[in-house]
């Protein structure tokens, strides 16, 4: 049996089918960079702001300012570990046969697809609880988040332009210091995202981006108001924004978001070329010959490099 099946189970042939696995949304990894890593650790240098300053005029011919580069610290952050196991038992496949299957063959690949999906989705629902976790609470070493701003959106379109702009717009920018970014997005919980599409400017948008959407046959629920996209974050029970209140943070900062994956913890990846995977499967086959062990592991460090720049807001 060893000689017959091993084949379907190998890092390719698993890699694969997780390839072919029902993938599960996750909002939040459109904005996160991924960096493979050869180790447990993550190390980033800080990066300076803007840093420009206007120059004084001088006469002609007189010494000018001297440009210095600044020290930059390196800041670590450590991976952590998660991983889901599952089992292909060879009474599975005896004596089966499945619609439009030639042989036991087809039973073994269908078999660990299945597994396989089903270990992704546990894969992927810890990806997106991390970084709602990064994108909640991003202090670190980069800095603190600022404390949580209150908006009023009761109020007429005017009042609530202004309040955009004083408590979303001009913090970011402050907090970017001329680093250049290309929009704002605000993701918002259930409570939040109600309480916004009352105001009535905002509702009158919406209902006309709304229709624009439809057409492009984007299921997002957004609107474009004030500077900021707001979008209403569809969430789980476990991985959700928290109710009453909504994340802001600037688009288009590099590396304002990173993901990054640390290789498996098995002797096969020691090694010099050893890059870490979002995720790392392998199998093998029990001593007594009736089963498939099969195993999918993560390693990720999810981290945010701006933390200023990431506002959070709740509603009065």
């Amino acid at each position: 049996m060893f000689d017959i099946y091993r084949d379907y189970f190998t890092r390719e042939n698993l890699m694969a089918s997780i390839v072919k696995s029902p993938y599960i949304p996750g909002r939040l990894a459109e904005y996160f960079e991924t960096i493979p890593l050869t180790s447990t650790t993550l190390a980033l240098e800080s990066q300076p702001a803007n840093g420009a300053s206007i120059l004084a005029g001088v006469s002609r011919g007189t010494p000018s300012k001297i440009e210095t580069l600044e020290k930059r610290n390196v800041y670590t952050f450590e991976v952590s570990h998660h991983r889901t196991d599952g089992s292909v038992y060879a009474d599975e496949v005896l004596n089966a046969r499945s619609a439009g299957a030639s042989g036991s063959a087809e039973i073994i690949i269908q078999r660990r697809d299945m597994l396989m999906a089903r270990m992704r989705r546990d894969i992927d629902l810890t990806h997106e609880s991390l970084r709602m976790a990064c994108l909640i609470t991003p202090t670190n070493g980069f800095g603190t988040v600022p404390a949580s701003q209150q908006i009023a959106f009761n109020t007429d379109a005017t009042k609530t332009r202004a309040e955009i702009f004083t408590k979303i717009v001009s913090p970011i920018e402050t907090a970017l210091d001329g680093i250049p970014f290309y929009g704002i997005r605000a993701l918002c919980s259930d409570a939040m995202w109600a309480k916004l599409i009352e105001n009535a400017a905002i509702k009158a948008t919406w209902l006309n981006y709304q229709q624009a959407m439809n057409l492009r046959n984007d299921p997002r629920e957004q609107v474009f108001f004030g500077g900021v996209t707001f979008e209403r974050y569809r969430g789980t029970g476990t991985v959700a924004i928290t109710s009453g209140s909504l994340i802001a943070f600037p688009e288009g900062v590099p590396q304002m978001f990173i993901q990054a994956f640390a290789p498996a913890d098995t002797m096969d990846s020691v090694g010099a070329g050893a890059l870490g995977t979002p995720y790392w499967p392998q199998a093998r086959l029990s001593q007594d010959n009736r089963r498939w062990f099969m195993e999918l592991q993560t390693s990720p460090a999810m981290v945010c490099t701006r933390p200023p720049a990431v506002l959070p807001i709740s509603t009065d």
